[in-house]
């Protein structure tokens, strides 16, 4: 496995990727080939983007986006997705991936690392493994508008 910084020409790799994943369980989403490529370019163009990629014999099989933000106590990293194919899951790409992604973000003086996720589905599993904490104090909000 070779772990590298993602480049543009990744994009359809990764939106192939993403849907595979995502579309399954415990997520189900209903990505098509066309929002899923947009959702993940739009992370592409945000300000200080940094993804990474996972690759085995020249095929994405991991990914992580996101971007570098201030905050008062330093520089963060947020998470935007993470991603790896459900064959390989469990086997630590997912953690290798993190652990590269860090250790970039360390050398930059980056401070924190956060993130998103669903509660008691694999996923909350697995960053509680790499050491990330939840927190109690803040509360996920959204409002229907349609």
């Amino acid at each position: 496995m070779y772990i590298r910084n993602y480049i543009d020409s990744d994009i359809d790799s990764c939106t192939k990727l993403f849907i595979s994943v995502f579309n399954k369980e415990p997520w189900n989403d209903n990505w098509t080939q066309e929002r899923a490529k947009l959702y993940l370019e739009e992370f592409t163009k945000y300000p200080n983007f940094r993804g990474v990629v996972a690759e085995i014999d020249k095929s994405i099989i991991g990914f992580i986006f996101g971007s570098r933000k201030s905050w008062w106590s330093g520089d963060e990293y947020f998470i935007n997705e993470i991603c790896v194919e459900n064959a390989v899951q469990r086997t630590g790409i997912g953690s290798k991936l993190l652990r590269y992604l860090e250790e970039a973000l360390q050398r930059e003086g980056v401070k924190n690392i956060t993130l998103l996720t669903k509660r008691e589905i694999p996923a909350e599993r697995f960053y509680l493994k790499n050491d990330f904490r939840a927190v109690d104090k803040l509360m996920y909000m959204y409002k229907r508008i349609n």
